[in-house]
């Protein structure tokens, strides 16, 4: 389950007054910039809230081995079974895609340095409606200028998410996971791999003292809010089941703080 680009976006650039003045945002409006996304990273803030409305698994990233944390959108690879036509359907939307068009990178020569980067082919930038980035004379408007604010705290939020997710994996608690999705329109299977759960038997075998630092830096909450979450793979197989493409063949996965970042300002 390798993570999917946002469509057809091309890769940010750097946000410049000089590159990007007289640009304006749009509000998104539709959900057809994640209409392909399969899954979305997730920040541990948000494992309370998303988990209600779908599964929260690991993933292992193909390039770096590095685990991070996802909302599962759909059982197969550009396939989002939240998005209908292009209405967001899914309940909880994720900060990570609440920072679209903008990103927030690392300098690949400077790691200690960030900069804003903005998708500049994407359909809500323009030059004649939606909120300004940059005034007349170069400064950020105010507008932009609660962004930014919004995307550090996400930025934030991700690093948290990194320590946490590094850990569960130092502990050895990750483990793979596969469902088996019967098709009903062949004899044919979906076998849907990739992606990683916390194994509960692991878990309560800890030793007593890693157990414990779990419990007291909220990481043992944040765990349980992840299996919680598995519960909505149910969710998942039942609009599959709607398609009239897959029904359960093999049992689903086991069962299973304060909400993420805020919104972007739109107006």
């Amino acid at each position: 389950m390798a993570e999917p680009a946002a469509n057809t976006l091309q890769a940010p650039v750097s946000l410049t007054a000089t590159a990007h003045k007289g640009l304006r945002v749009k509000p998104i409006g539709t959900a057809d910039h994640i209409a392909k996304n399969h899954f979305a990273k997730i920040y541990t803030p948000e494992f309370s809230k998303a988990g209600t409305d779908y599964p929260i698994i690991f993933v292992k990233d193909p390039d770096t081995g590095v685990f991070f944390a996802a909302g599962m959108w759909g059982l197969e690879v550009n396939e989002n079974l939240f998005v209908d036509g292009n209405r967001w359907l899914g309940g909880y939307f994720p900060a990570s895609v609440r920072c679209y068009p903008f990103a927030v990178q690392q300098d690949p020569d400077n790691k200690d340095r960030l900069f804003i980067g903005i998708y500049e082919n994407a359909p809500i930038i323009n030059k004649d409606e939606g909120n300004l980035i940059f005034n007349d004379d170069g400064t950020e408007t105010a507008w932009m200028q609660e962004v930014k604010e919004f995307l550090v705290r996400v930025f934030q939020q991700e690093e948290m998410t990194k320590v946490f997710v590094a850990k569960l994996d130092e502990l050895g608690l990750l483990q793979p996971q596969t469902l088996s999705i019967k098709r009903t329109d062949s004899d044919k299977n979906i076998d849907v791999s990739g992606f990683y759960i916390v194994d509960r038997k692991k878990l309560e075998e800890l030793p007593d003292d890693q157990y414990l630092e779990l419990r007291k830096n909220g990481g043992l909450e944040i765990i349980y809010h992840h299996l919680m979450s598995l519960d909505s793979l149910d969710k998942l197989l039942r609009k599959k089941n709607e398609q009239g493409v897959a029904s359960p063949a093999a049992p689903a996965a086991p069962e299973g703080m304060e909400g993420g970042a805020s919104a972007p300002p739109q107006s």
